[in-house]
């Protein structure tokens, strides 16, 4: 995948990008629900299955828990499931999914949203996570199509 050295830059890029980017107000502001987001609003080739991890930025040692692997799947409809994988523990998440540009953010069922960005068949950010540890988050599209090594192959005789 992608090696530490790149992880760490990308993670302090994110950082940097995050504390510039506009907060939304607080108060009364409106949540969005599943039946707010429109079919037409995604761009078909963002609907599909999503692999990915995720990773503390600038942890301490009690950061270990903070690591994982996620699958996130996003139907036409505007909505999203996505399965978290932390070692041994494992917790399924869903709502709805609204796309804006380059921008992509997920929004949970309370309103709580996290924001990715979108490069290709790539989504990356940097998101809160339930223990507050920073996380830096990265998904491929997932192509469908089996992987498989070189090394893999038979020699046909």
């Amino acid at each position: 995948m992608v090696n530490r050295g790149i992880w760490y830059v990308a993670g302090i890029a994110l950082i940097a990008l995050a504390g510039c980017a506009p907060h939304p107000p607080t108060g009364g502001a409106a949540r969005s629900t599943e039946s707010d987001v429109r079919p037409s609003a995604l761009p078909t080739d963002l609907v599909g299955t999503w692999k990915g991890s995720f990773v503390p930025v600038a942890a301490d040692s009690g950061g270990g828990n903070a690591v994982g692997d996620v699958t996130l799947v996003i139907n036409d409809d505007g909505t999203y499931t996505m399965i978290e994988q932390r070692k041994s523990s494992m917790r399924k998440y869903s709502g709805v999914i609204v796309a804006n540009g380059r921008m992509v953010t997920l929004k949970d069922s309370s309103g709580v949203g996290v924001s990715l960005r979108r490069r290709g068949d790539t989504l990356y950010g940097v998101a809160r996570d339930r223990t507050g540890y920073a996380l830096q988050v990265y998904f491929e599209k997932d192509s469908g199509a089996p992987s498989s090594s070189p090394g893999a192959q038979t020699n046909p005789r």
